[in-house]
């Protein structure tokens, strides 16, 4: 009876050891996205002994966490300001009607219609196209944007351009966009 529990053992022992040996991540075989997507890291305020940061070479923003606990970032749009919170849970930007009109782009003369599911319930929604968005020293060009009907407070700066940013770095209050 104790050889099985030993054989038996040693079989969840093997099964554990390979399942953690074709999940873990080894370098220089995993896959890479054909483009950049969205690298948002999180990394602890405290680094462990021993690990060097390697700095960016392109230039950084550091954005303040502001007190309500969200990210606030001022873009140009189309050549007007645009407050924006970060939202990574958004897959898209998202502006609000009255931003939407300051960029020329009235909700009554966009045709594509559909709604759209957020926290707040579902919204109706009709697409839109942004030339381009100067912030964080980068330029975002040709960018796809849902325009909903009402509620929104602030537009948000969803994932579609987020990594067209490059890495941003969220460290305690702070957000660095690399």
């Amino acid at each position: 009876m104790a050889r099985i529990h030993l054989e038996l053992g040693s079989i969840l022992a093997l099964a554990g050891f390979t399942m953690l040996a074709l999940t873990a991540p080894s370098a220089g075989n995993g896959v890479r996205a054909a483009g950049p997507v969205a690298n948002i890291a999180v990394t602890p305020a405290v680094e462990e002994a021993g690990r060097a940061e390697i700095a960016p070479a392109l230039p950084s923003q550091t954005i303040r966490r502001h007190k309500d606990g969200l990210f606030y970032v001022e873009g140009k749009a189309n050549g007007h300001s645009i407050r924006f919170v970060v939202d990574t849970g958004a897959t898209v930007v998202v502006l609000n009607r009255v931003d939407a009109a300051k960029l020329g782009i009235p909700y009554e003369s966009l045709t594509s219609r559909s709604s759209m599911r957020t926290v707040g319930g579902s919204s109706d929604m009709r697409w839109a196209r942004i030339d381009q968005i100067d912030m964080a020293g980068k330029r975002i060009e040709k960018i796809n944007a849902a325009v909903v009907e009402g509620g929104l407070p602030v537009s948000l700066m969803g994932q579609n351009a987020l990594e067209k940013l490059g890495t941003v770095t969220l460290r305690g209050d702070s957000m660095t966009i690399h």
